[in-house]
């Protein structure tokens, strides 16, 4: 009986931690005529890293950083190479809604992007400005860990 609630204890806290941990990607597509705009998307992180998602007017994509989780074992940090979390550019106060925005550094051009935090956050098409944009449901969701 003992073995059976150790099992059960070990597979609940693997589970706990593969919601915390996991990350989530999505094809998304615009459904508004002519724009058709497609793109994958990706929250979150994964077991040994974080990330932050957003979308780079300048490169007219969306693009991630991602940096070394702090609580990670030490033998990983030491065979691995850790990444520090990148600071940001600043932040914006956004007065439609009261919320402190960060403004991040675009890993490819430098350029600002804000954090998109998860999938119902992402409302309207950046390629056409449409609230048309939506999962691509004829393609497969990505498990991140």
């Amino acid at each position: 009986m003992r073995a059976v609630t150790v099992s059960i204890t070990l597979v609940a806290i693997i589970a706990i931690a593969a919601v915390v941990y996991a990350g989530d990607g999505f094809y998304m597509k615009c459904l508004a005529k002519p724009c058709g705009y497609e793109s994958q998307v990706t929250f979150g992180g994964g077991m040994l890293y974080e990330q932050i998602t957003g979308y780079c007017r300048k490169c007219k994509k969306f693009v991630s950083v991602s940096w070394t989780r702090e609580n990670i074992p030490a033998e990983i940090k030491e065979r691995g190479k850790v990444q520090p979390r990148p600071e940001p550019l600043g932040e914006v106060w956004d007065a439609q809604n009261g919320k402190v925005l960060t403004i991040h550094a675009c890993p490819t051009c430098k350029g600002p992007f804000l954090e998109i935090k998860k999938l119902q956050d992402l409302k309207y098409c950046p390629a056409c400005n449409k609230p048309q944009f939506a999962v691509d449901d004829t393609k497969p969701r990505i498990a991140i860990d």
